[in-house]
């Protein structure tokens, strides 16, 4: 479809306060009856900061049903990131630009696509965090005695973890992540098979899987955190969190921040400073941190 096409549902013109727009064309469509994927194009309209339009609208253009995705510049970078919107970012990553206000977009897919910094620094500390995340949350469910449960929060952590060991060597995470972990030099594989054909009980199995979870957490935590503890050792003054998740390095990563800073000062690596004054309402201050370099 030429561009004039998509330009006329958008009143001749694909935005003129739009940051750069570009449409995918899927090489198959995906089964009949499909809600989502099954669309001629999926045009992505990507504006400076929050769009006017709709985020998600349905259409035909020129004769195509169109799947319209708007979203703005910085909620763009927050999910190419993390990787949950898989329609958005194989639109983004595959699709052709087809306008682009001061190559914005470009540079941002070039950049994404090599893993430039900072992208892949966040991508580690977000991986982290979440991985981070489903240890401790399967550290509890196994000490409230829901082994079943825990069983299937490290069957989700395992994710997370490959996925930080792609990341580590340089490849981007892809839906099928473990056919790109496999020939690598990594215990994730291994674990997984552990946890689910072992001959232990299910619970033997949650508390070996812990182990390997504590001494991976344990060895990745300073590399995967490099990104905040740069910026902490950046001044001699202590931070605030609210300070940390205002800083231009740390917006991008400022969901995942809290768990990680904390198990930092659990380790040791970041310590608390707490100022009481007195002369405050109710006799408060917030806590601050800071990291030896």
């Amino acid at each position: 479809m030429e561009l004039t096409n998509y330009s006329f549902y958008y009143g001749n013109t694909v935005g003129e306060e739009a940051v750069g727009a570009i449409a995918y064309h899927p090489a198959h469509k995906a089964l009949h009856g499909s809600l989502v994927h099954d669309f001629d194009v999926h045009l992505v309209v990507v504006y400076e900061g929050l769009p006017d339009e709709p985020p998600i609208q349905h259409t035909i253009v020129g004769g195509e049903r169109c799947q319209v995705l708007s979203i703005g510049m910085d909620e763009l970078q927050f999910e190419l990131l993390r990787g949950t919107h898989k329609v958005l970012i194989k639109c983004f990553l595959e699709g052709e630009i087809i306008t682009d206000t001061m190559e914005r977009l470009s540079v941002l897919r070039r950049d994404f696509l090599r893993f430039a910094e900072p992208i892949r620094e966040q991508k580690m500390f977000i991986g982290f965090a979440h991985f981070l995340q489903k240890y401790m949350d399967a550290k509890m469910l196994l000490k409230e005695h829901r082994v079943l449960d825990a069983y299937h929060t490290l069957l989700e952590g395992l994710k997370h973890w490959a996925e930080l060991e792609l990341i580590e060597r340089g490849i981007h995470p892809e839906s099928a992540v473990w056919e790109q972990i496999t020939g690598l030099n990594t215990p994730v594989r291994k674990l997984y098979e552990e946890l689910t054909v072992s001959t232990e009980t299910l619970e033997q199995r949650v508390e070996l899987a812990l182990l390997a979870y504590e001494f991976s957490v344990s060895s990745k935590m300073e590399s995967c955190s490099a990104l905040l503890l740069r910026v902490l050792r950046g001044r001699r003054n202590p931070w605030t969190v609210q300070e940390m998740i205002q800083h231009p390095e740390l917006i991008a990563i400022r969901t995942e921040l809290p768990i990680v800073l904390r198990k930092l000062v659990y380790r040791n690596i970041v310590h608390e400073v707490p100022l009481w004054k007195e002369t405050r309402p109710h006799g408060s201050e917030p806590l601050r941190y800071t990291a030896n370099g």
